[in-house]
């Protein structure tokens, strides 16, 4: 089914409105006034215009064309008009400025094609009317208002000149105006859709942008985040709104003024600092710039925020590599230039210790010396391993039962008489492919680290999982834990928390799990023990070149 357009059904709805009006009018003035009025003519205008417009809906149905149906209805609404005015004195009828509201109609509705149709029409009717009842083709109706005239020629040409020039003036004047309006109704679309689209463009580039983004007023309260900004403050937007900049711990009530003068000078304020979120501590980098109108006028201020904390990890991580290079590369000849004139100096105490020429004090001397020697020669040995490591022999080895045994050897050792090794090995027989020495190896010096972190005994727990495609191995105490500094200097070679360590343990493992693919990451609190994890991959290529993340602290 068609459906007809707006303005046609809006136009209907007004034409039903004005003749019921009109209607009711009639019949108040019919019973209430005593003397009969001749006006019984209006029932057969309301009767006609009732008509035409069931015969407009009728057509709606029928025609689809907008132009059309608005065309039909002013059309009619001319004949209406024209019958109007035949009842009401023909060329004497007030009601003639009737025909000025149709062309109006039509100029707005159809602009200036419609409003000219319009006025042809009206000019048409009207001249015909005039012209059948000025030669008396057409008599006046018996009941009429009006009292008929005697019209001259003249005066009927001067009549139909002057309403044939204001129904065409009417029809002009009023579709320049529609067709100007309609040409400012598009650009205004136009622009609002413009408008619209940069808006949602704008929006979106806000909210899709990894970095954090807080508009602040010129006194210093947000008034705008940023999704990625609710992310890396773990937060919610409601939460930042309307809140001071200095309850945001980006800066205490000094900086902030501090901050403003730099600002206020035209300068870029660029800075890091460490913030407390939920998720934990996390390092923040930030600018923070004016924020000013199009005309130049200061608004307010843009902050825009970045988490370091992974950079950051990695940076050091870097830092730890080139560090580990370079003592490498440097020390692994003067290792081998100190342990070969040591093995010397070790044989021949061992050869002088032989002299049964020596006095006791002499051979306790001579004892102390070999027994440093020998310290020595570890401490060398260690370190050659960590910067030349042995080779990897990569082949597929139970895991799970492999950590089980290095923790049965270490449950035996005198160094766990005061402490408690508890197990949840799940699964407990896992494969992987890798040098099963190595992971050992790994396995013993960080059990033995735990163990010292406890000198007064404590609880060492040792849980594995499989996760995804890896191995993760959990060692974790109930010891003095470290601060932030020890943690960050934890592989490096050299540093040590321990009395008797060579400080090379950790620097060792580290290099074994990342030689195998793997990552370690290591979580710590001062007085609240520390927690080391072993990430292995499941399946680990001879070459060990999984795309697996360094050692991470």
């Amino acid at each position: 089914m068609n459906t007809m357009p707006t303005d046609a059904r809006m136009m209907m709805a007004i034409r039903v409105i004005v003749v019921t009006t009109l209607l009711l009018v009639t019949l108040i003035i019919q019973y209430t006034v005593t003397e009969i009025l001749p006006i019984n003519y209006l029932y057969l205008v309301a009767g006609l215009t009732y008509l035409l417009t069931l015969t407009y809906i009728a057509l709606g149905r029928l025609i689809r064309s907008r132009e059309i149906n608005l065309l039909i209805q002013i059309g009619g609404d001319l004949l209406v008009e024209t019958l109007l005015v035949y009842f009401t004195g023909g060329l004497d009828s007030p009601f003639s400025f009737l025909y000025l509201v149709s062309i109006i109609a039509a100029s707005m509705l159809l602009y200036r094609r419609g409003g000219l149709l319009a006025a042809s029409g009206a000019v048409i009717l009207y001249g015909l009317l005039g012209d059948l009842m000025y030669y008396g083709i057409l008599p006046l109706p018996e009941q009429t208002w009006f009292i008929p005239t005697p019209w001259t020629s003249s005066r009927l040409y001067f009549n139909m000149a002057t309403n044939f020039a204001g129904f065409y003036a009417t029809a002009l004047l009023t579709s320049l105006i529609s067709e100007k309006l309609q040409k400012t109704f598009k650009e205004l679309d136009a622009n609002r859709q413009n408008l619209a689209e940069l808006r949602a463009l704008n929006q979106n580039v806000i909210e899709s942008i990894p970095s954090g983004l807080i508009t602040i007023s010129t006194y210093g309260s947000a008034s705008f985040i940023n999704p990625a900004g609710c992310q890396i403050l773990q937060t919610q937007a409601h939460e930042v709104l309307g809140r001071h900049v200095t309850e945001l711990a980006f800066f205490t009530v000094e900086e902030w003024s501090e901050v403003r003068e730099a600002l206020d000078g035209g300068a870029l304020v660029r800075r890091e600092k460490e913030v407390d979120v939920p998720g934990g501590r996390r390092t923040i980098g930030f600018a923070l710039t004016p924020l000013r109108t199009l005309d130049g006028k200061a608004s307010g201020y843009t902050l825009i925020f970045q988490d370091l904390t992974e950079m950051k990890k990695l940076e050091g991580e870097i830092r730890l590599k080139d560090r580990m290079a370079a003592v490498g590369e440097l020390s692994a000849g003067i290792a081998h230039e100190i342990r070969n004139p040591l093995a010397a100096i070790a044989g021949s105490v061992q050869v002088l210790k032989n002299s049964k020429a020596l006095t006791p004090q002499e051979e306790r001397l001579m004892s102390i010396v070999l027994k440093e020697s020998e310290r020595l020669n570890k401490t060398i040995a260690d370190f050659l391993r960590f910067v030349r490591p042995q080779e990897k022999r990569a082949a597929e080895f139970d895991v799970a039962a492999s950590l089980s045994e290095t923790l049965d050897l270490l449950a035996n050792s005198p160094e766990l008489q005061k402490h408690e090794i508890r197990r949840e090995i799940e699964p407990p027989s896992f494969h992987i492919v890798g040098d099963a020495d190595q992971i050992r190896q790994v396995f013993w010096n960080l059990v033995r680290n735990a163990v010292q972190a406890m000198p007064e005994g404590g609880v060492m727990t040792v849980r594995t999982e499989v996760e995804a495609e890896t191995y993760r191995i959990v060692f974790a105490d109930s010891g003095r834990g470290m601060s932030r500094g020890e943690l960050q200097r934890l592989f490096q070679p050299f540093r040590t928390s321990f009395p008797s360590g060579t400080g090379l343990g950790m620097a060792i493992c580290y290099r074994i799990v990342q030689e195998h693919g793997g990552s370690i990451e290591v979580q710590s609190w001062q007085g609240g023990g520390t927690a080391v994890t072993v990430v292995l991959p499941a399946t680990v290529s001879e070459q060990g070149a999984r795309p697996l993340p360094a050692a991470r602290f």
